[in-house]
């Protein structure tokens, strides 16, 4: 009885760490393969774009085109409902060529909503490397223009779409190699 009281006091002192929220991309074992491209063309713009599932990554590339007020591609997850509330930010690990990239959060599937996100791009071209961006430092946009306000920490908790941009609207081919995504605490 004293042995299951300490371990009863045990797992009340110390919790159990908050649940980890990881998105592992590729094409091996159970890694993650359900987020879909989405770009310029949905609304008239000719921008060129492919995404593909490597073995341990997934690759968004292609040649952006400002044609017809286009200029952007993107891949986004399915609609689903996220509580992000808990961590403070996200870590991602890519590699990258020719483009700036944005991480986006949507708390509704209406594309006339605002959404949230924040820049992160390579510092070396072509090699592996780990952005964090903390969502402190996310903004609002509306219709893809900045509304000039921040990412409201409530809006964290009813998340429905995540997704990575280009942001640059610079004409010319590009790639995001992305490993995994990993929300921090």
């Amino acid at each position: 009885m004293k042995s299951l009281l300490v371990l009863l006091f045990a797992i009340i002192a110390f919790p159990v760490s908050e649940k980890s929220l990881t998105y592992d991309f590729g094409n091996s074992g159970d890694k993650t393969r359900d987020w879909v491209l989405l770009s310029d063309n949905v609304m008239g713009g000719v921008t060129r774009s492919n995404i593909e599932y490597k073995t341990n990554s997934v690759v968004l590339s292609g040649d952006i085109s400002l044609d017809n007020f286009g200029g952007f591609a993107s891949i986004k997850t399915t609609f689903s409902e996220l509580d992000l509330s808990s961590f403070s930010g996200v870590k991602i690990r890519f590699k990258s060529e020719n483009q700036q990239f944005a991480f986006t959060l949507e708390d509704s599937r209406n594309w006339t909503r605002p959404n949230y996100k924040n820049d992160f791009a390579s510092k070396k071209p072509g090699t592996w490397e780990t952005a964090v961006i903390y969502f402190k430092d996310f903004k609002e946009y509306l219709i893809g223009e900045p509304t000039g306000s921040k990412l409201n920490p409530g809006k964290l908790k009813n998340i429905v779409r995540l997704g990575i941009i280009t942001t640059e609207k610079k004409e010319g081919p590009f790639t995001l190699e992305v490993d995994y995504i990993e929300f921090i605490h």
